[in-house]
């Protein structure tokens, strides 16, 4: 006989998990902007992954932030283990910050898509490396106000949902 095992993997709005990250330094924190994009990544029921953005208090973050002080993982993994499971990952790169490059680099290697977004100021240009397709898998879009954030994020989910369909059959043949 055949054993089938197979894996389907669809992705709605409804479900979607992504990790959202951008500058977090001390003087750097664009907290309304932030708080707009999880907010209104909430009113689309998708799932945050990145614990920095959790509200304080919210038991996730804990068990992280415990798991972190304790040395029983590294920042670094916990961050690469989130994004791993991410559907998709959101950076603003308004403010700098070489951690949410690498965020961003690590995500397009493990082929999650990546929707950048960066405030619209006069002669700004953003990093080379961020005005490259990355085999379609990063989207780059500046914006002056919420209502912008809010029109890229909803075309972002829009894409992401309509092309991340996979479906995987294995059929193995037993050994004797």
């Amino acid at each position: 006989g055949y054993y089938i095992c197979y894996n389907t993997v669809m992705s709605s709005k409804n479900s979607l998990k992504y990790y959202f990250t951008a500058s977090t330094k001390e003087l750097n924190i664009d907290k309304e902007c932030y708080d707009f994009i999880t907010n209104y990544l909430d009113t689309l029921k998708c799932i945050p992954l990145n614990y920095v953005h959790f509200k304080s208090g919210d038991k996730t973050r804990k068990d992280y932030e415990s798991q972190l002080t304790s040395n029983q993982i590294s920042v670094y993994d916990l961050q690469t283990s989130l994004i791993n499971k991410s559907d998709f990952l959101i950076a603003d790169i308004t403010k700098e910050s070489i951690t949410v490059g690498y965020q961003i680099d690590y995500a397009i290697r493990k082929k999650i898509p990546v929707l950048v977004l960066t405030k619209d100021k006069v002669n700004y240009r953003p990093p080379v490396m961020l005005t490259n397709n990355h085999y379609g898998l990063m989207i780059l879009k500046k914006y002056k106000d919420f209502d912008d954030i809010k029109k890229h994020i909803f075309e972002f989910i829009n894409t992401v949902t309509t092309e991340k369909i996979k479906f995987n059959f294995f059929i193995s043949i037993p050994v004797n």
